[in-house]
């Protein structure tokens, strides 16, 4: 096998990646703030009823997740990925022919089945296999993209709404995805530079200095019965619950304290800009600083930002909090899949971090209505803000102790 090429072809992994979480992150996840307030009183949903929706197609996402990482390590990952990718696209565009909770609830199962196999699980795979030297800038580019789809298509969302409807709006976008994705499965993305006669990104010296342990690793078993693997699961579910419980409510919250839609718009694509370089800079600062010191600024950053929301009515302090947010949610998606090869290994890297994903999933299917049915109790989100900065400082801890146990920093 020969690393030497013209074009590493890990870079167009990453360019396939980079659309794939584009799609799948950027604008579903990501744009869903935008939806809840126009559906909720077009159709009389309640915000914590309606959001329920994407508690579903998160449990789906998370039954499959262990599935699918099985899936794409034993059989053709551009046949599962396409499947997975037009299953994503059609379920999003269907949103726009739901006229009742159920509906929307059902469309969501198949939704998240889809979701499992076209974005976190294989993109956070595929880059691990292809990339020892620039795994940590290669994985910061990858999920920058769900910032530059939520930069781009919040502000789009909104247009279409206000012009249109929000029917439109899904079908829209359903149409991106599958353009977006459906092709990337089918003639880019490969599992490993075995699979082209190639060796990971940094050749032979790399494999030389990447330590024994994450070469070899452990097995699924193994991990499982490891303190390590479930401070990881920890981890990610409160990052989780806290990061989806505040990005799909910052539309709301802000149009609640007197923003009109476009200006509350206009601050969440700041937001997401500054996620594109927050992913970039958490994945260098991974690579240069170490796992634990770039996780520790990233966290803090959170909990600082989580804060500036009680301040928010002052149009500053949103700028500051979307500035600071976008910035530091880069800990939720850069750094788990780095951290997960560094302590558990590469030897059964998509299962394990497949079994990690049902904890991310399930933090998404909490936080997300979690927040609307607190607004719904109490009118305010005030509550819903303090649990998370105090989930917050239970991840650090935890995170601290998963880095420090492990000797790796």
């Amino acid at each position: 096998m020969t690393s030497e090429r013209k074009i590493f072809y890990g870079w167009r992994i990453v360019v396939g990646a980079f659309f794939l979480n584009f799609a799948g992150i950027g604008i579903i996840m990501n744009t869903m703030g935008v939806f809840i307030k126009p559906v909720t009183e077009s159709l009389g949903f309640t915000r914590g009823g309606f959001t329920l929706y994407f508690t579903i197609a998160a449990l789906s996402m998370m039954v499959m997740a262990p599935v699918m990482g099985k899936l794409l390590e034993r059989y053709n990952i551009r046949l599962i990925m396409t499947v997975c990718t037009a299953m994503m696209a059609t379920s999003f565009a269907l949103f726009s022919q739901c006229r009742t909770l159920t509906q929307f609830y059902i469309v969501a199962v198949f939704l998240g089945i889809g979701s499992a196999g076209s974005h976190i699980i294989p993109v956070s795979m595929m880059i691990t296999n292809w990339f020892i030297d620039k795994r940590g800038l290669a994985m910061g580019i990858v999920f920058a993209a769900t910032g530059v789809g939520g930069m781009i298509f919040n502000p789009l969302a909104n247009w279409i709404i206000l012009n249109y409807s929000w029917q439109a709006a899904f079908l829209t976008f359903g149409l991106v995805i599958g353009l977006a994705s459906i092709p990337t499965a089918l003639f880019i993305v490969r599992a490993k530079p075995a699979d082209m006669g190639l060796l990971p990104y940094g050749g032979e010296a790399a494999l030389t200095r990447q330590s024994a342990a994450e070469q070899g690793g452990l097995t699924a078993t193994k991990a499982f019965r490891t303190g390590a693997f479930w401070l990881l699961a920890l981890i990610i579910l409160l990052i989780a619950v806290a990061n989806m419980g505040v990005l799909h409510h910052i539309v709301p919250y802000l149009t609640d304290l007197g923003f009109s839609s476009t200006t509350a718009t206009t601050l969440m694509s700041l937001h997401m800009a500054m996620l594109i370089f927050g992913k970039v800079l958490a994945g260098s600062l991974a690579d240069r600083l170490g796992l634990l010191k770039s996780y520790l600024m990233l966290m803090v950053g959170l909990m600082v930002s989580i804060a500036l929301l009680y301040g928010s009515q002052w149009m500053w302090v949103a700028v500051v909090f979307n500035i600071l947010f976008g910035f530091s949610i880069a800990v939720r998606t850069v750094l788990p899949p780095l951290m997960t090869a560094r302590v558990l290994g590469q030897k059964h890297f998509a299962v394990i971090y497949g079994f990690l994903n049902i904890f991310t999933t399930l933090g998404t299917a909490v936080g997300v209505p979690l927040s609307g049915f607190i607004y719904d109790a109490t009118k305010s989100y005030y509550l819903a803000f303090a649990l998370y900065i105090g989930l917050c400082l239970i991840t650090t801890a935890a995170g601290i102790a998963v880095l420090t146990r492990s000797g790796k920093k």
